[in-house]
């Protein structure tokens, strides 16, 4: 059976979530597609796998000045939180079909891993370490808010 892509807006700006394209086969086991020019707005330049994060650890904790993200967890599961400095949402990433496209200037962070979680991040560019911005309230005055609801 194949199941088509979806995707919609959420709350903070630039920010999609994805119900990625996949074949379920109980016979051969199943597949997920993400195409450029489909799902993937860019070309990914890098990508990266998180894994083996202690339950209580955070990842990410930034935005980036010109890098968008497509993230995914290709194994078990963890929560995604994405502020854009007015609006602020939390997704859990729990299935290799749901992944969430975050734009340049949004403040991202991973937690609550489990202890089989595998994050796949495709990035737009490659790593600059000048493109992270790492402090909130740097971040803050960079998009000209006053901070994301809580």
């Amino acid at each position: 059976m194949i199941h088509e892509t979806v995707s919609e807006a959420c709350s903070v700006r630039g920010v999609r979530l994805f119900e990625l394209r996949h074949v379920v086969d109980h016979v051969r086991g199943n597949l997920t597609a993400a195409e450029y020019g489909r799902e993937l707005p860019f070309m990914p330049q890098r990508c990266f796998l998180t894994y083996a994060i202690p339950s209580q650890q955070t990842r990410g904790e930034h935005a980036h000045r010109t890098c968008a993200q497509f993230l995914v967890c290709a194994h078990g599961e963890c929560h995604l939180c994405v502020d854009d400095g007015e609006n602020r949402e939390e997704f859990c990433l729990n299935r290799p079909t749901f992944g969430v496209l975050v734009p340049p200037l949004v403040w991202a962070s991973e937690h609550l891993h489990s202890s089989d979680s595998v994050l796949l991040v495709l990035a737009s560019h490659l790593y600059e370490p000048e493109d992270y911005i790492r402090d909130y309230r740097e971040f803050l005055t960079i998009v000209g808010t006053r901070g994301a609801r809580a």
